[in-house]
């Protein structure tokens, strides 16, 4: 072995993919199921279609979510939370644009003691007015805080410029929103869409068929509960008619700036391969935008771009902070990156690079039951099959430089992207 030469570097042909079955419990909620891995213990996730977008007033599908463990009928906060810290288990909820639930973590022996509680959290919740008085202090103390930073300001005002106000993608959160909210809201909320027609589960973990049993025991029995979120329900986007917009903190010593527009999401057919640009472009550390803005130019610690997907839209944001002095540097070099890969083709060496680093990032995200199933949710949520994975695989393979110019020319246009700088 000559040990001053590097082991030659081969494409990943295929994947093989942890095992997963689709079970339906007694009421029809579908059950994700992968039963893998050495160590005992379980992840159990619950999906329920009640994000951000079923919402009719900001802020009720988060404070609904955040609001489950402050207390059911017969349990209060701190019994709740002694329970799960008793039997070593954590729980985090949390709500997005789609969908809104739970991941519980725990040891595999653990886990029956803890399916009633969960059970109850989700279908007894009481939503005690002590308590939501005490989050929404909290959460304008932390908003107020969060105004004062740039790159939060920037964020916010980027994706109100894409989409405008009226649509969960774009509002932002003001202080009056949160007086603008009750617990009666968030109880309406709940008995709308908590319930089993909207809940799909994923289980992830070493167990037996006992526990699949448990959780229909628990789960399975609770009925058809309600409606079916609507697939019908759309919003109206109003995007800012200024593509230049700043906000002067004459004591800021850095700019936090981001830029870009509309674009589109995973279902789309060329998304696979505008990943493969987007990782040449500012998707990891080796990326032009870093080599040139961080490295060369020494303007930031970091800069990134990504294509962002949503289930219902999509857009490109390209973000970093800059020492203030740089601000319009840095804009005038995203503006040259961007102008070279829509004219030179990415040369073989840097493109092998990307295709490397994308290969090993796809074995990542599969390896082990607990990470595939983070993947398979994201295939859910967009109605995909894992043949994506394997799509994804291929298109990373074989994709063309002369591919990768004319998907730059027809998804980067500096002068169409928004420019929104904070400092």
């Amino acid at each position: 072995m000559n040990r001053a030469q590097a082991p030659e570097i081969k494409l990943i042909e295929s994947v093989s993919l942890p095992q997963f079955q689709l079970l339906h419990l007694d009421n029809g909620v579908p059950v994700y199921v992968i039963n893998e891995g050495e160590q005992e213990v379980v992840k159990l996730e619950l999906m329920y279609k009640a994000g951000k977008w079923f919402e009719e007033k900001n802020l009720v599908s988060d404070f609904t979510n955040r609001m489950l463990r402050e207390g059911t009928a017969k349990h209060n906060a701190r019994a709740i939370a002694d329970k799960f810290d008793f039997y070593g288990a954590n729980i985090n909820t949390g709500a997005g644009y789609e969908t809104a639930g739970a991941v519980l973590y725990s040891l595999t022996k653990q886990i029956d003691h803890l399916l009633e509680l969960l059970v109850e959290i989700f279908t007894e919740s009481t939503f005690p007015d002590h308590e939501f008085e005490t989050i929404v202090t909290n959460r304008k103390q932390k908003l107020a805080v969060e105004l004062k930073k740039n790159e939060f300001l920037a964020n916010r005002n980027f994706v109100n410029a894409l989409y405008g106000q009226n649509h969960p993608y774009g509002r932002v959160t003001e202080f009056e929103h949160y007086d603008q909210m009750s617990t009666a809201d968030l109880k309406a909320f709940f008995k709308k869409y908590y319930h089993t027609s909207n809940l799909t589960i994923i289980l992830s973990g070493r167990f037996d068929e006992q526990l699949i049993k448990k959780i229909n025991q628990f789960f399975g029995a609770q009925g058809n509960g309600g409606e079916k979120a609507s697939e019908n329900i759309t919003h109206a986007s109003e995007p800012a008619k200024e593509l230049i917009q700043h906000v002067e903190k004459a004591d800021s010593v850095q700019s936090a700036v981001v830029l870009g527009n509309i674009s589109i999401n995973k279902k789309h057919p060329d998304f696979l391969k505008l990943s493969v640009l987007n990782t040449v472009f500012g998707g990891y550390f080796g990326s032009r935008l870093m080599s040139n803005i961080r490295e060369e130019k020494g303007y930031t610690y970091g800069i990134y771009s990504s294509f962002v997907s949503y289930p219902h839209g999509g857009f490109i944001e390209i973000a970093s902070e800059v020492g203030k002095e740089v601000r319009e540097a840095t804009l005038n070099e995203i503006k040259h990156e961007i102008n070279q890969l829509r004219n030179e083709l990415i040369g073989d060496e840097e493109l092998q690079i990307v295709k490397n680093y994308m290969s090993g990032r796809i074995l990542r995200s599969i390896d082990g039951p607990m990470k595939f199933s983070e993947t398979l949710k994201g295939l859910i949520l967009y109605n995909q099959d894992v043949s994506y994975i394997q799509q994804l695989l291929k298109t990373v393979r074989e994709v063309s430089s002369e591919e990768l110019l004319e998907l730059a020319n027809k998804y980067l246009d500096y002068e169409k992207m928004y420019k929104i700088t904070v400092g």
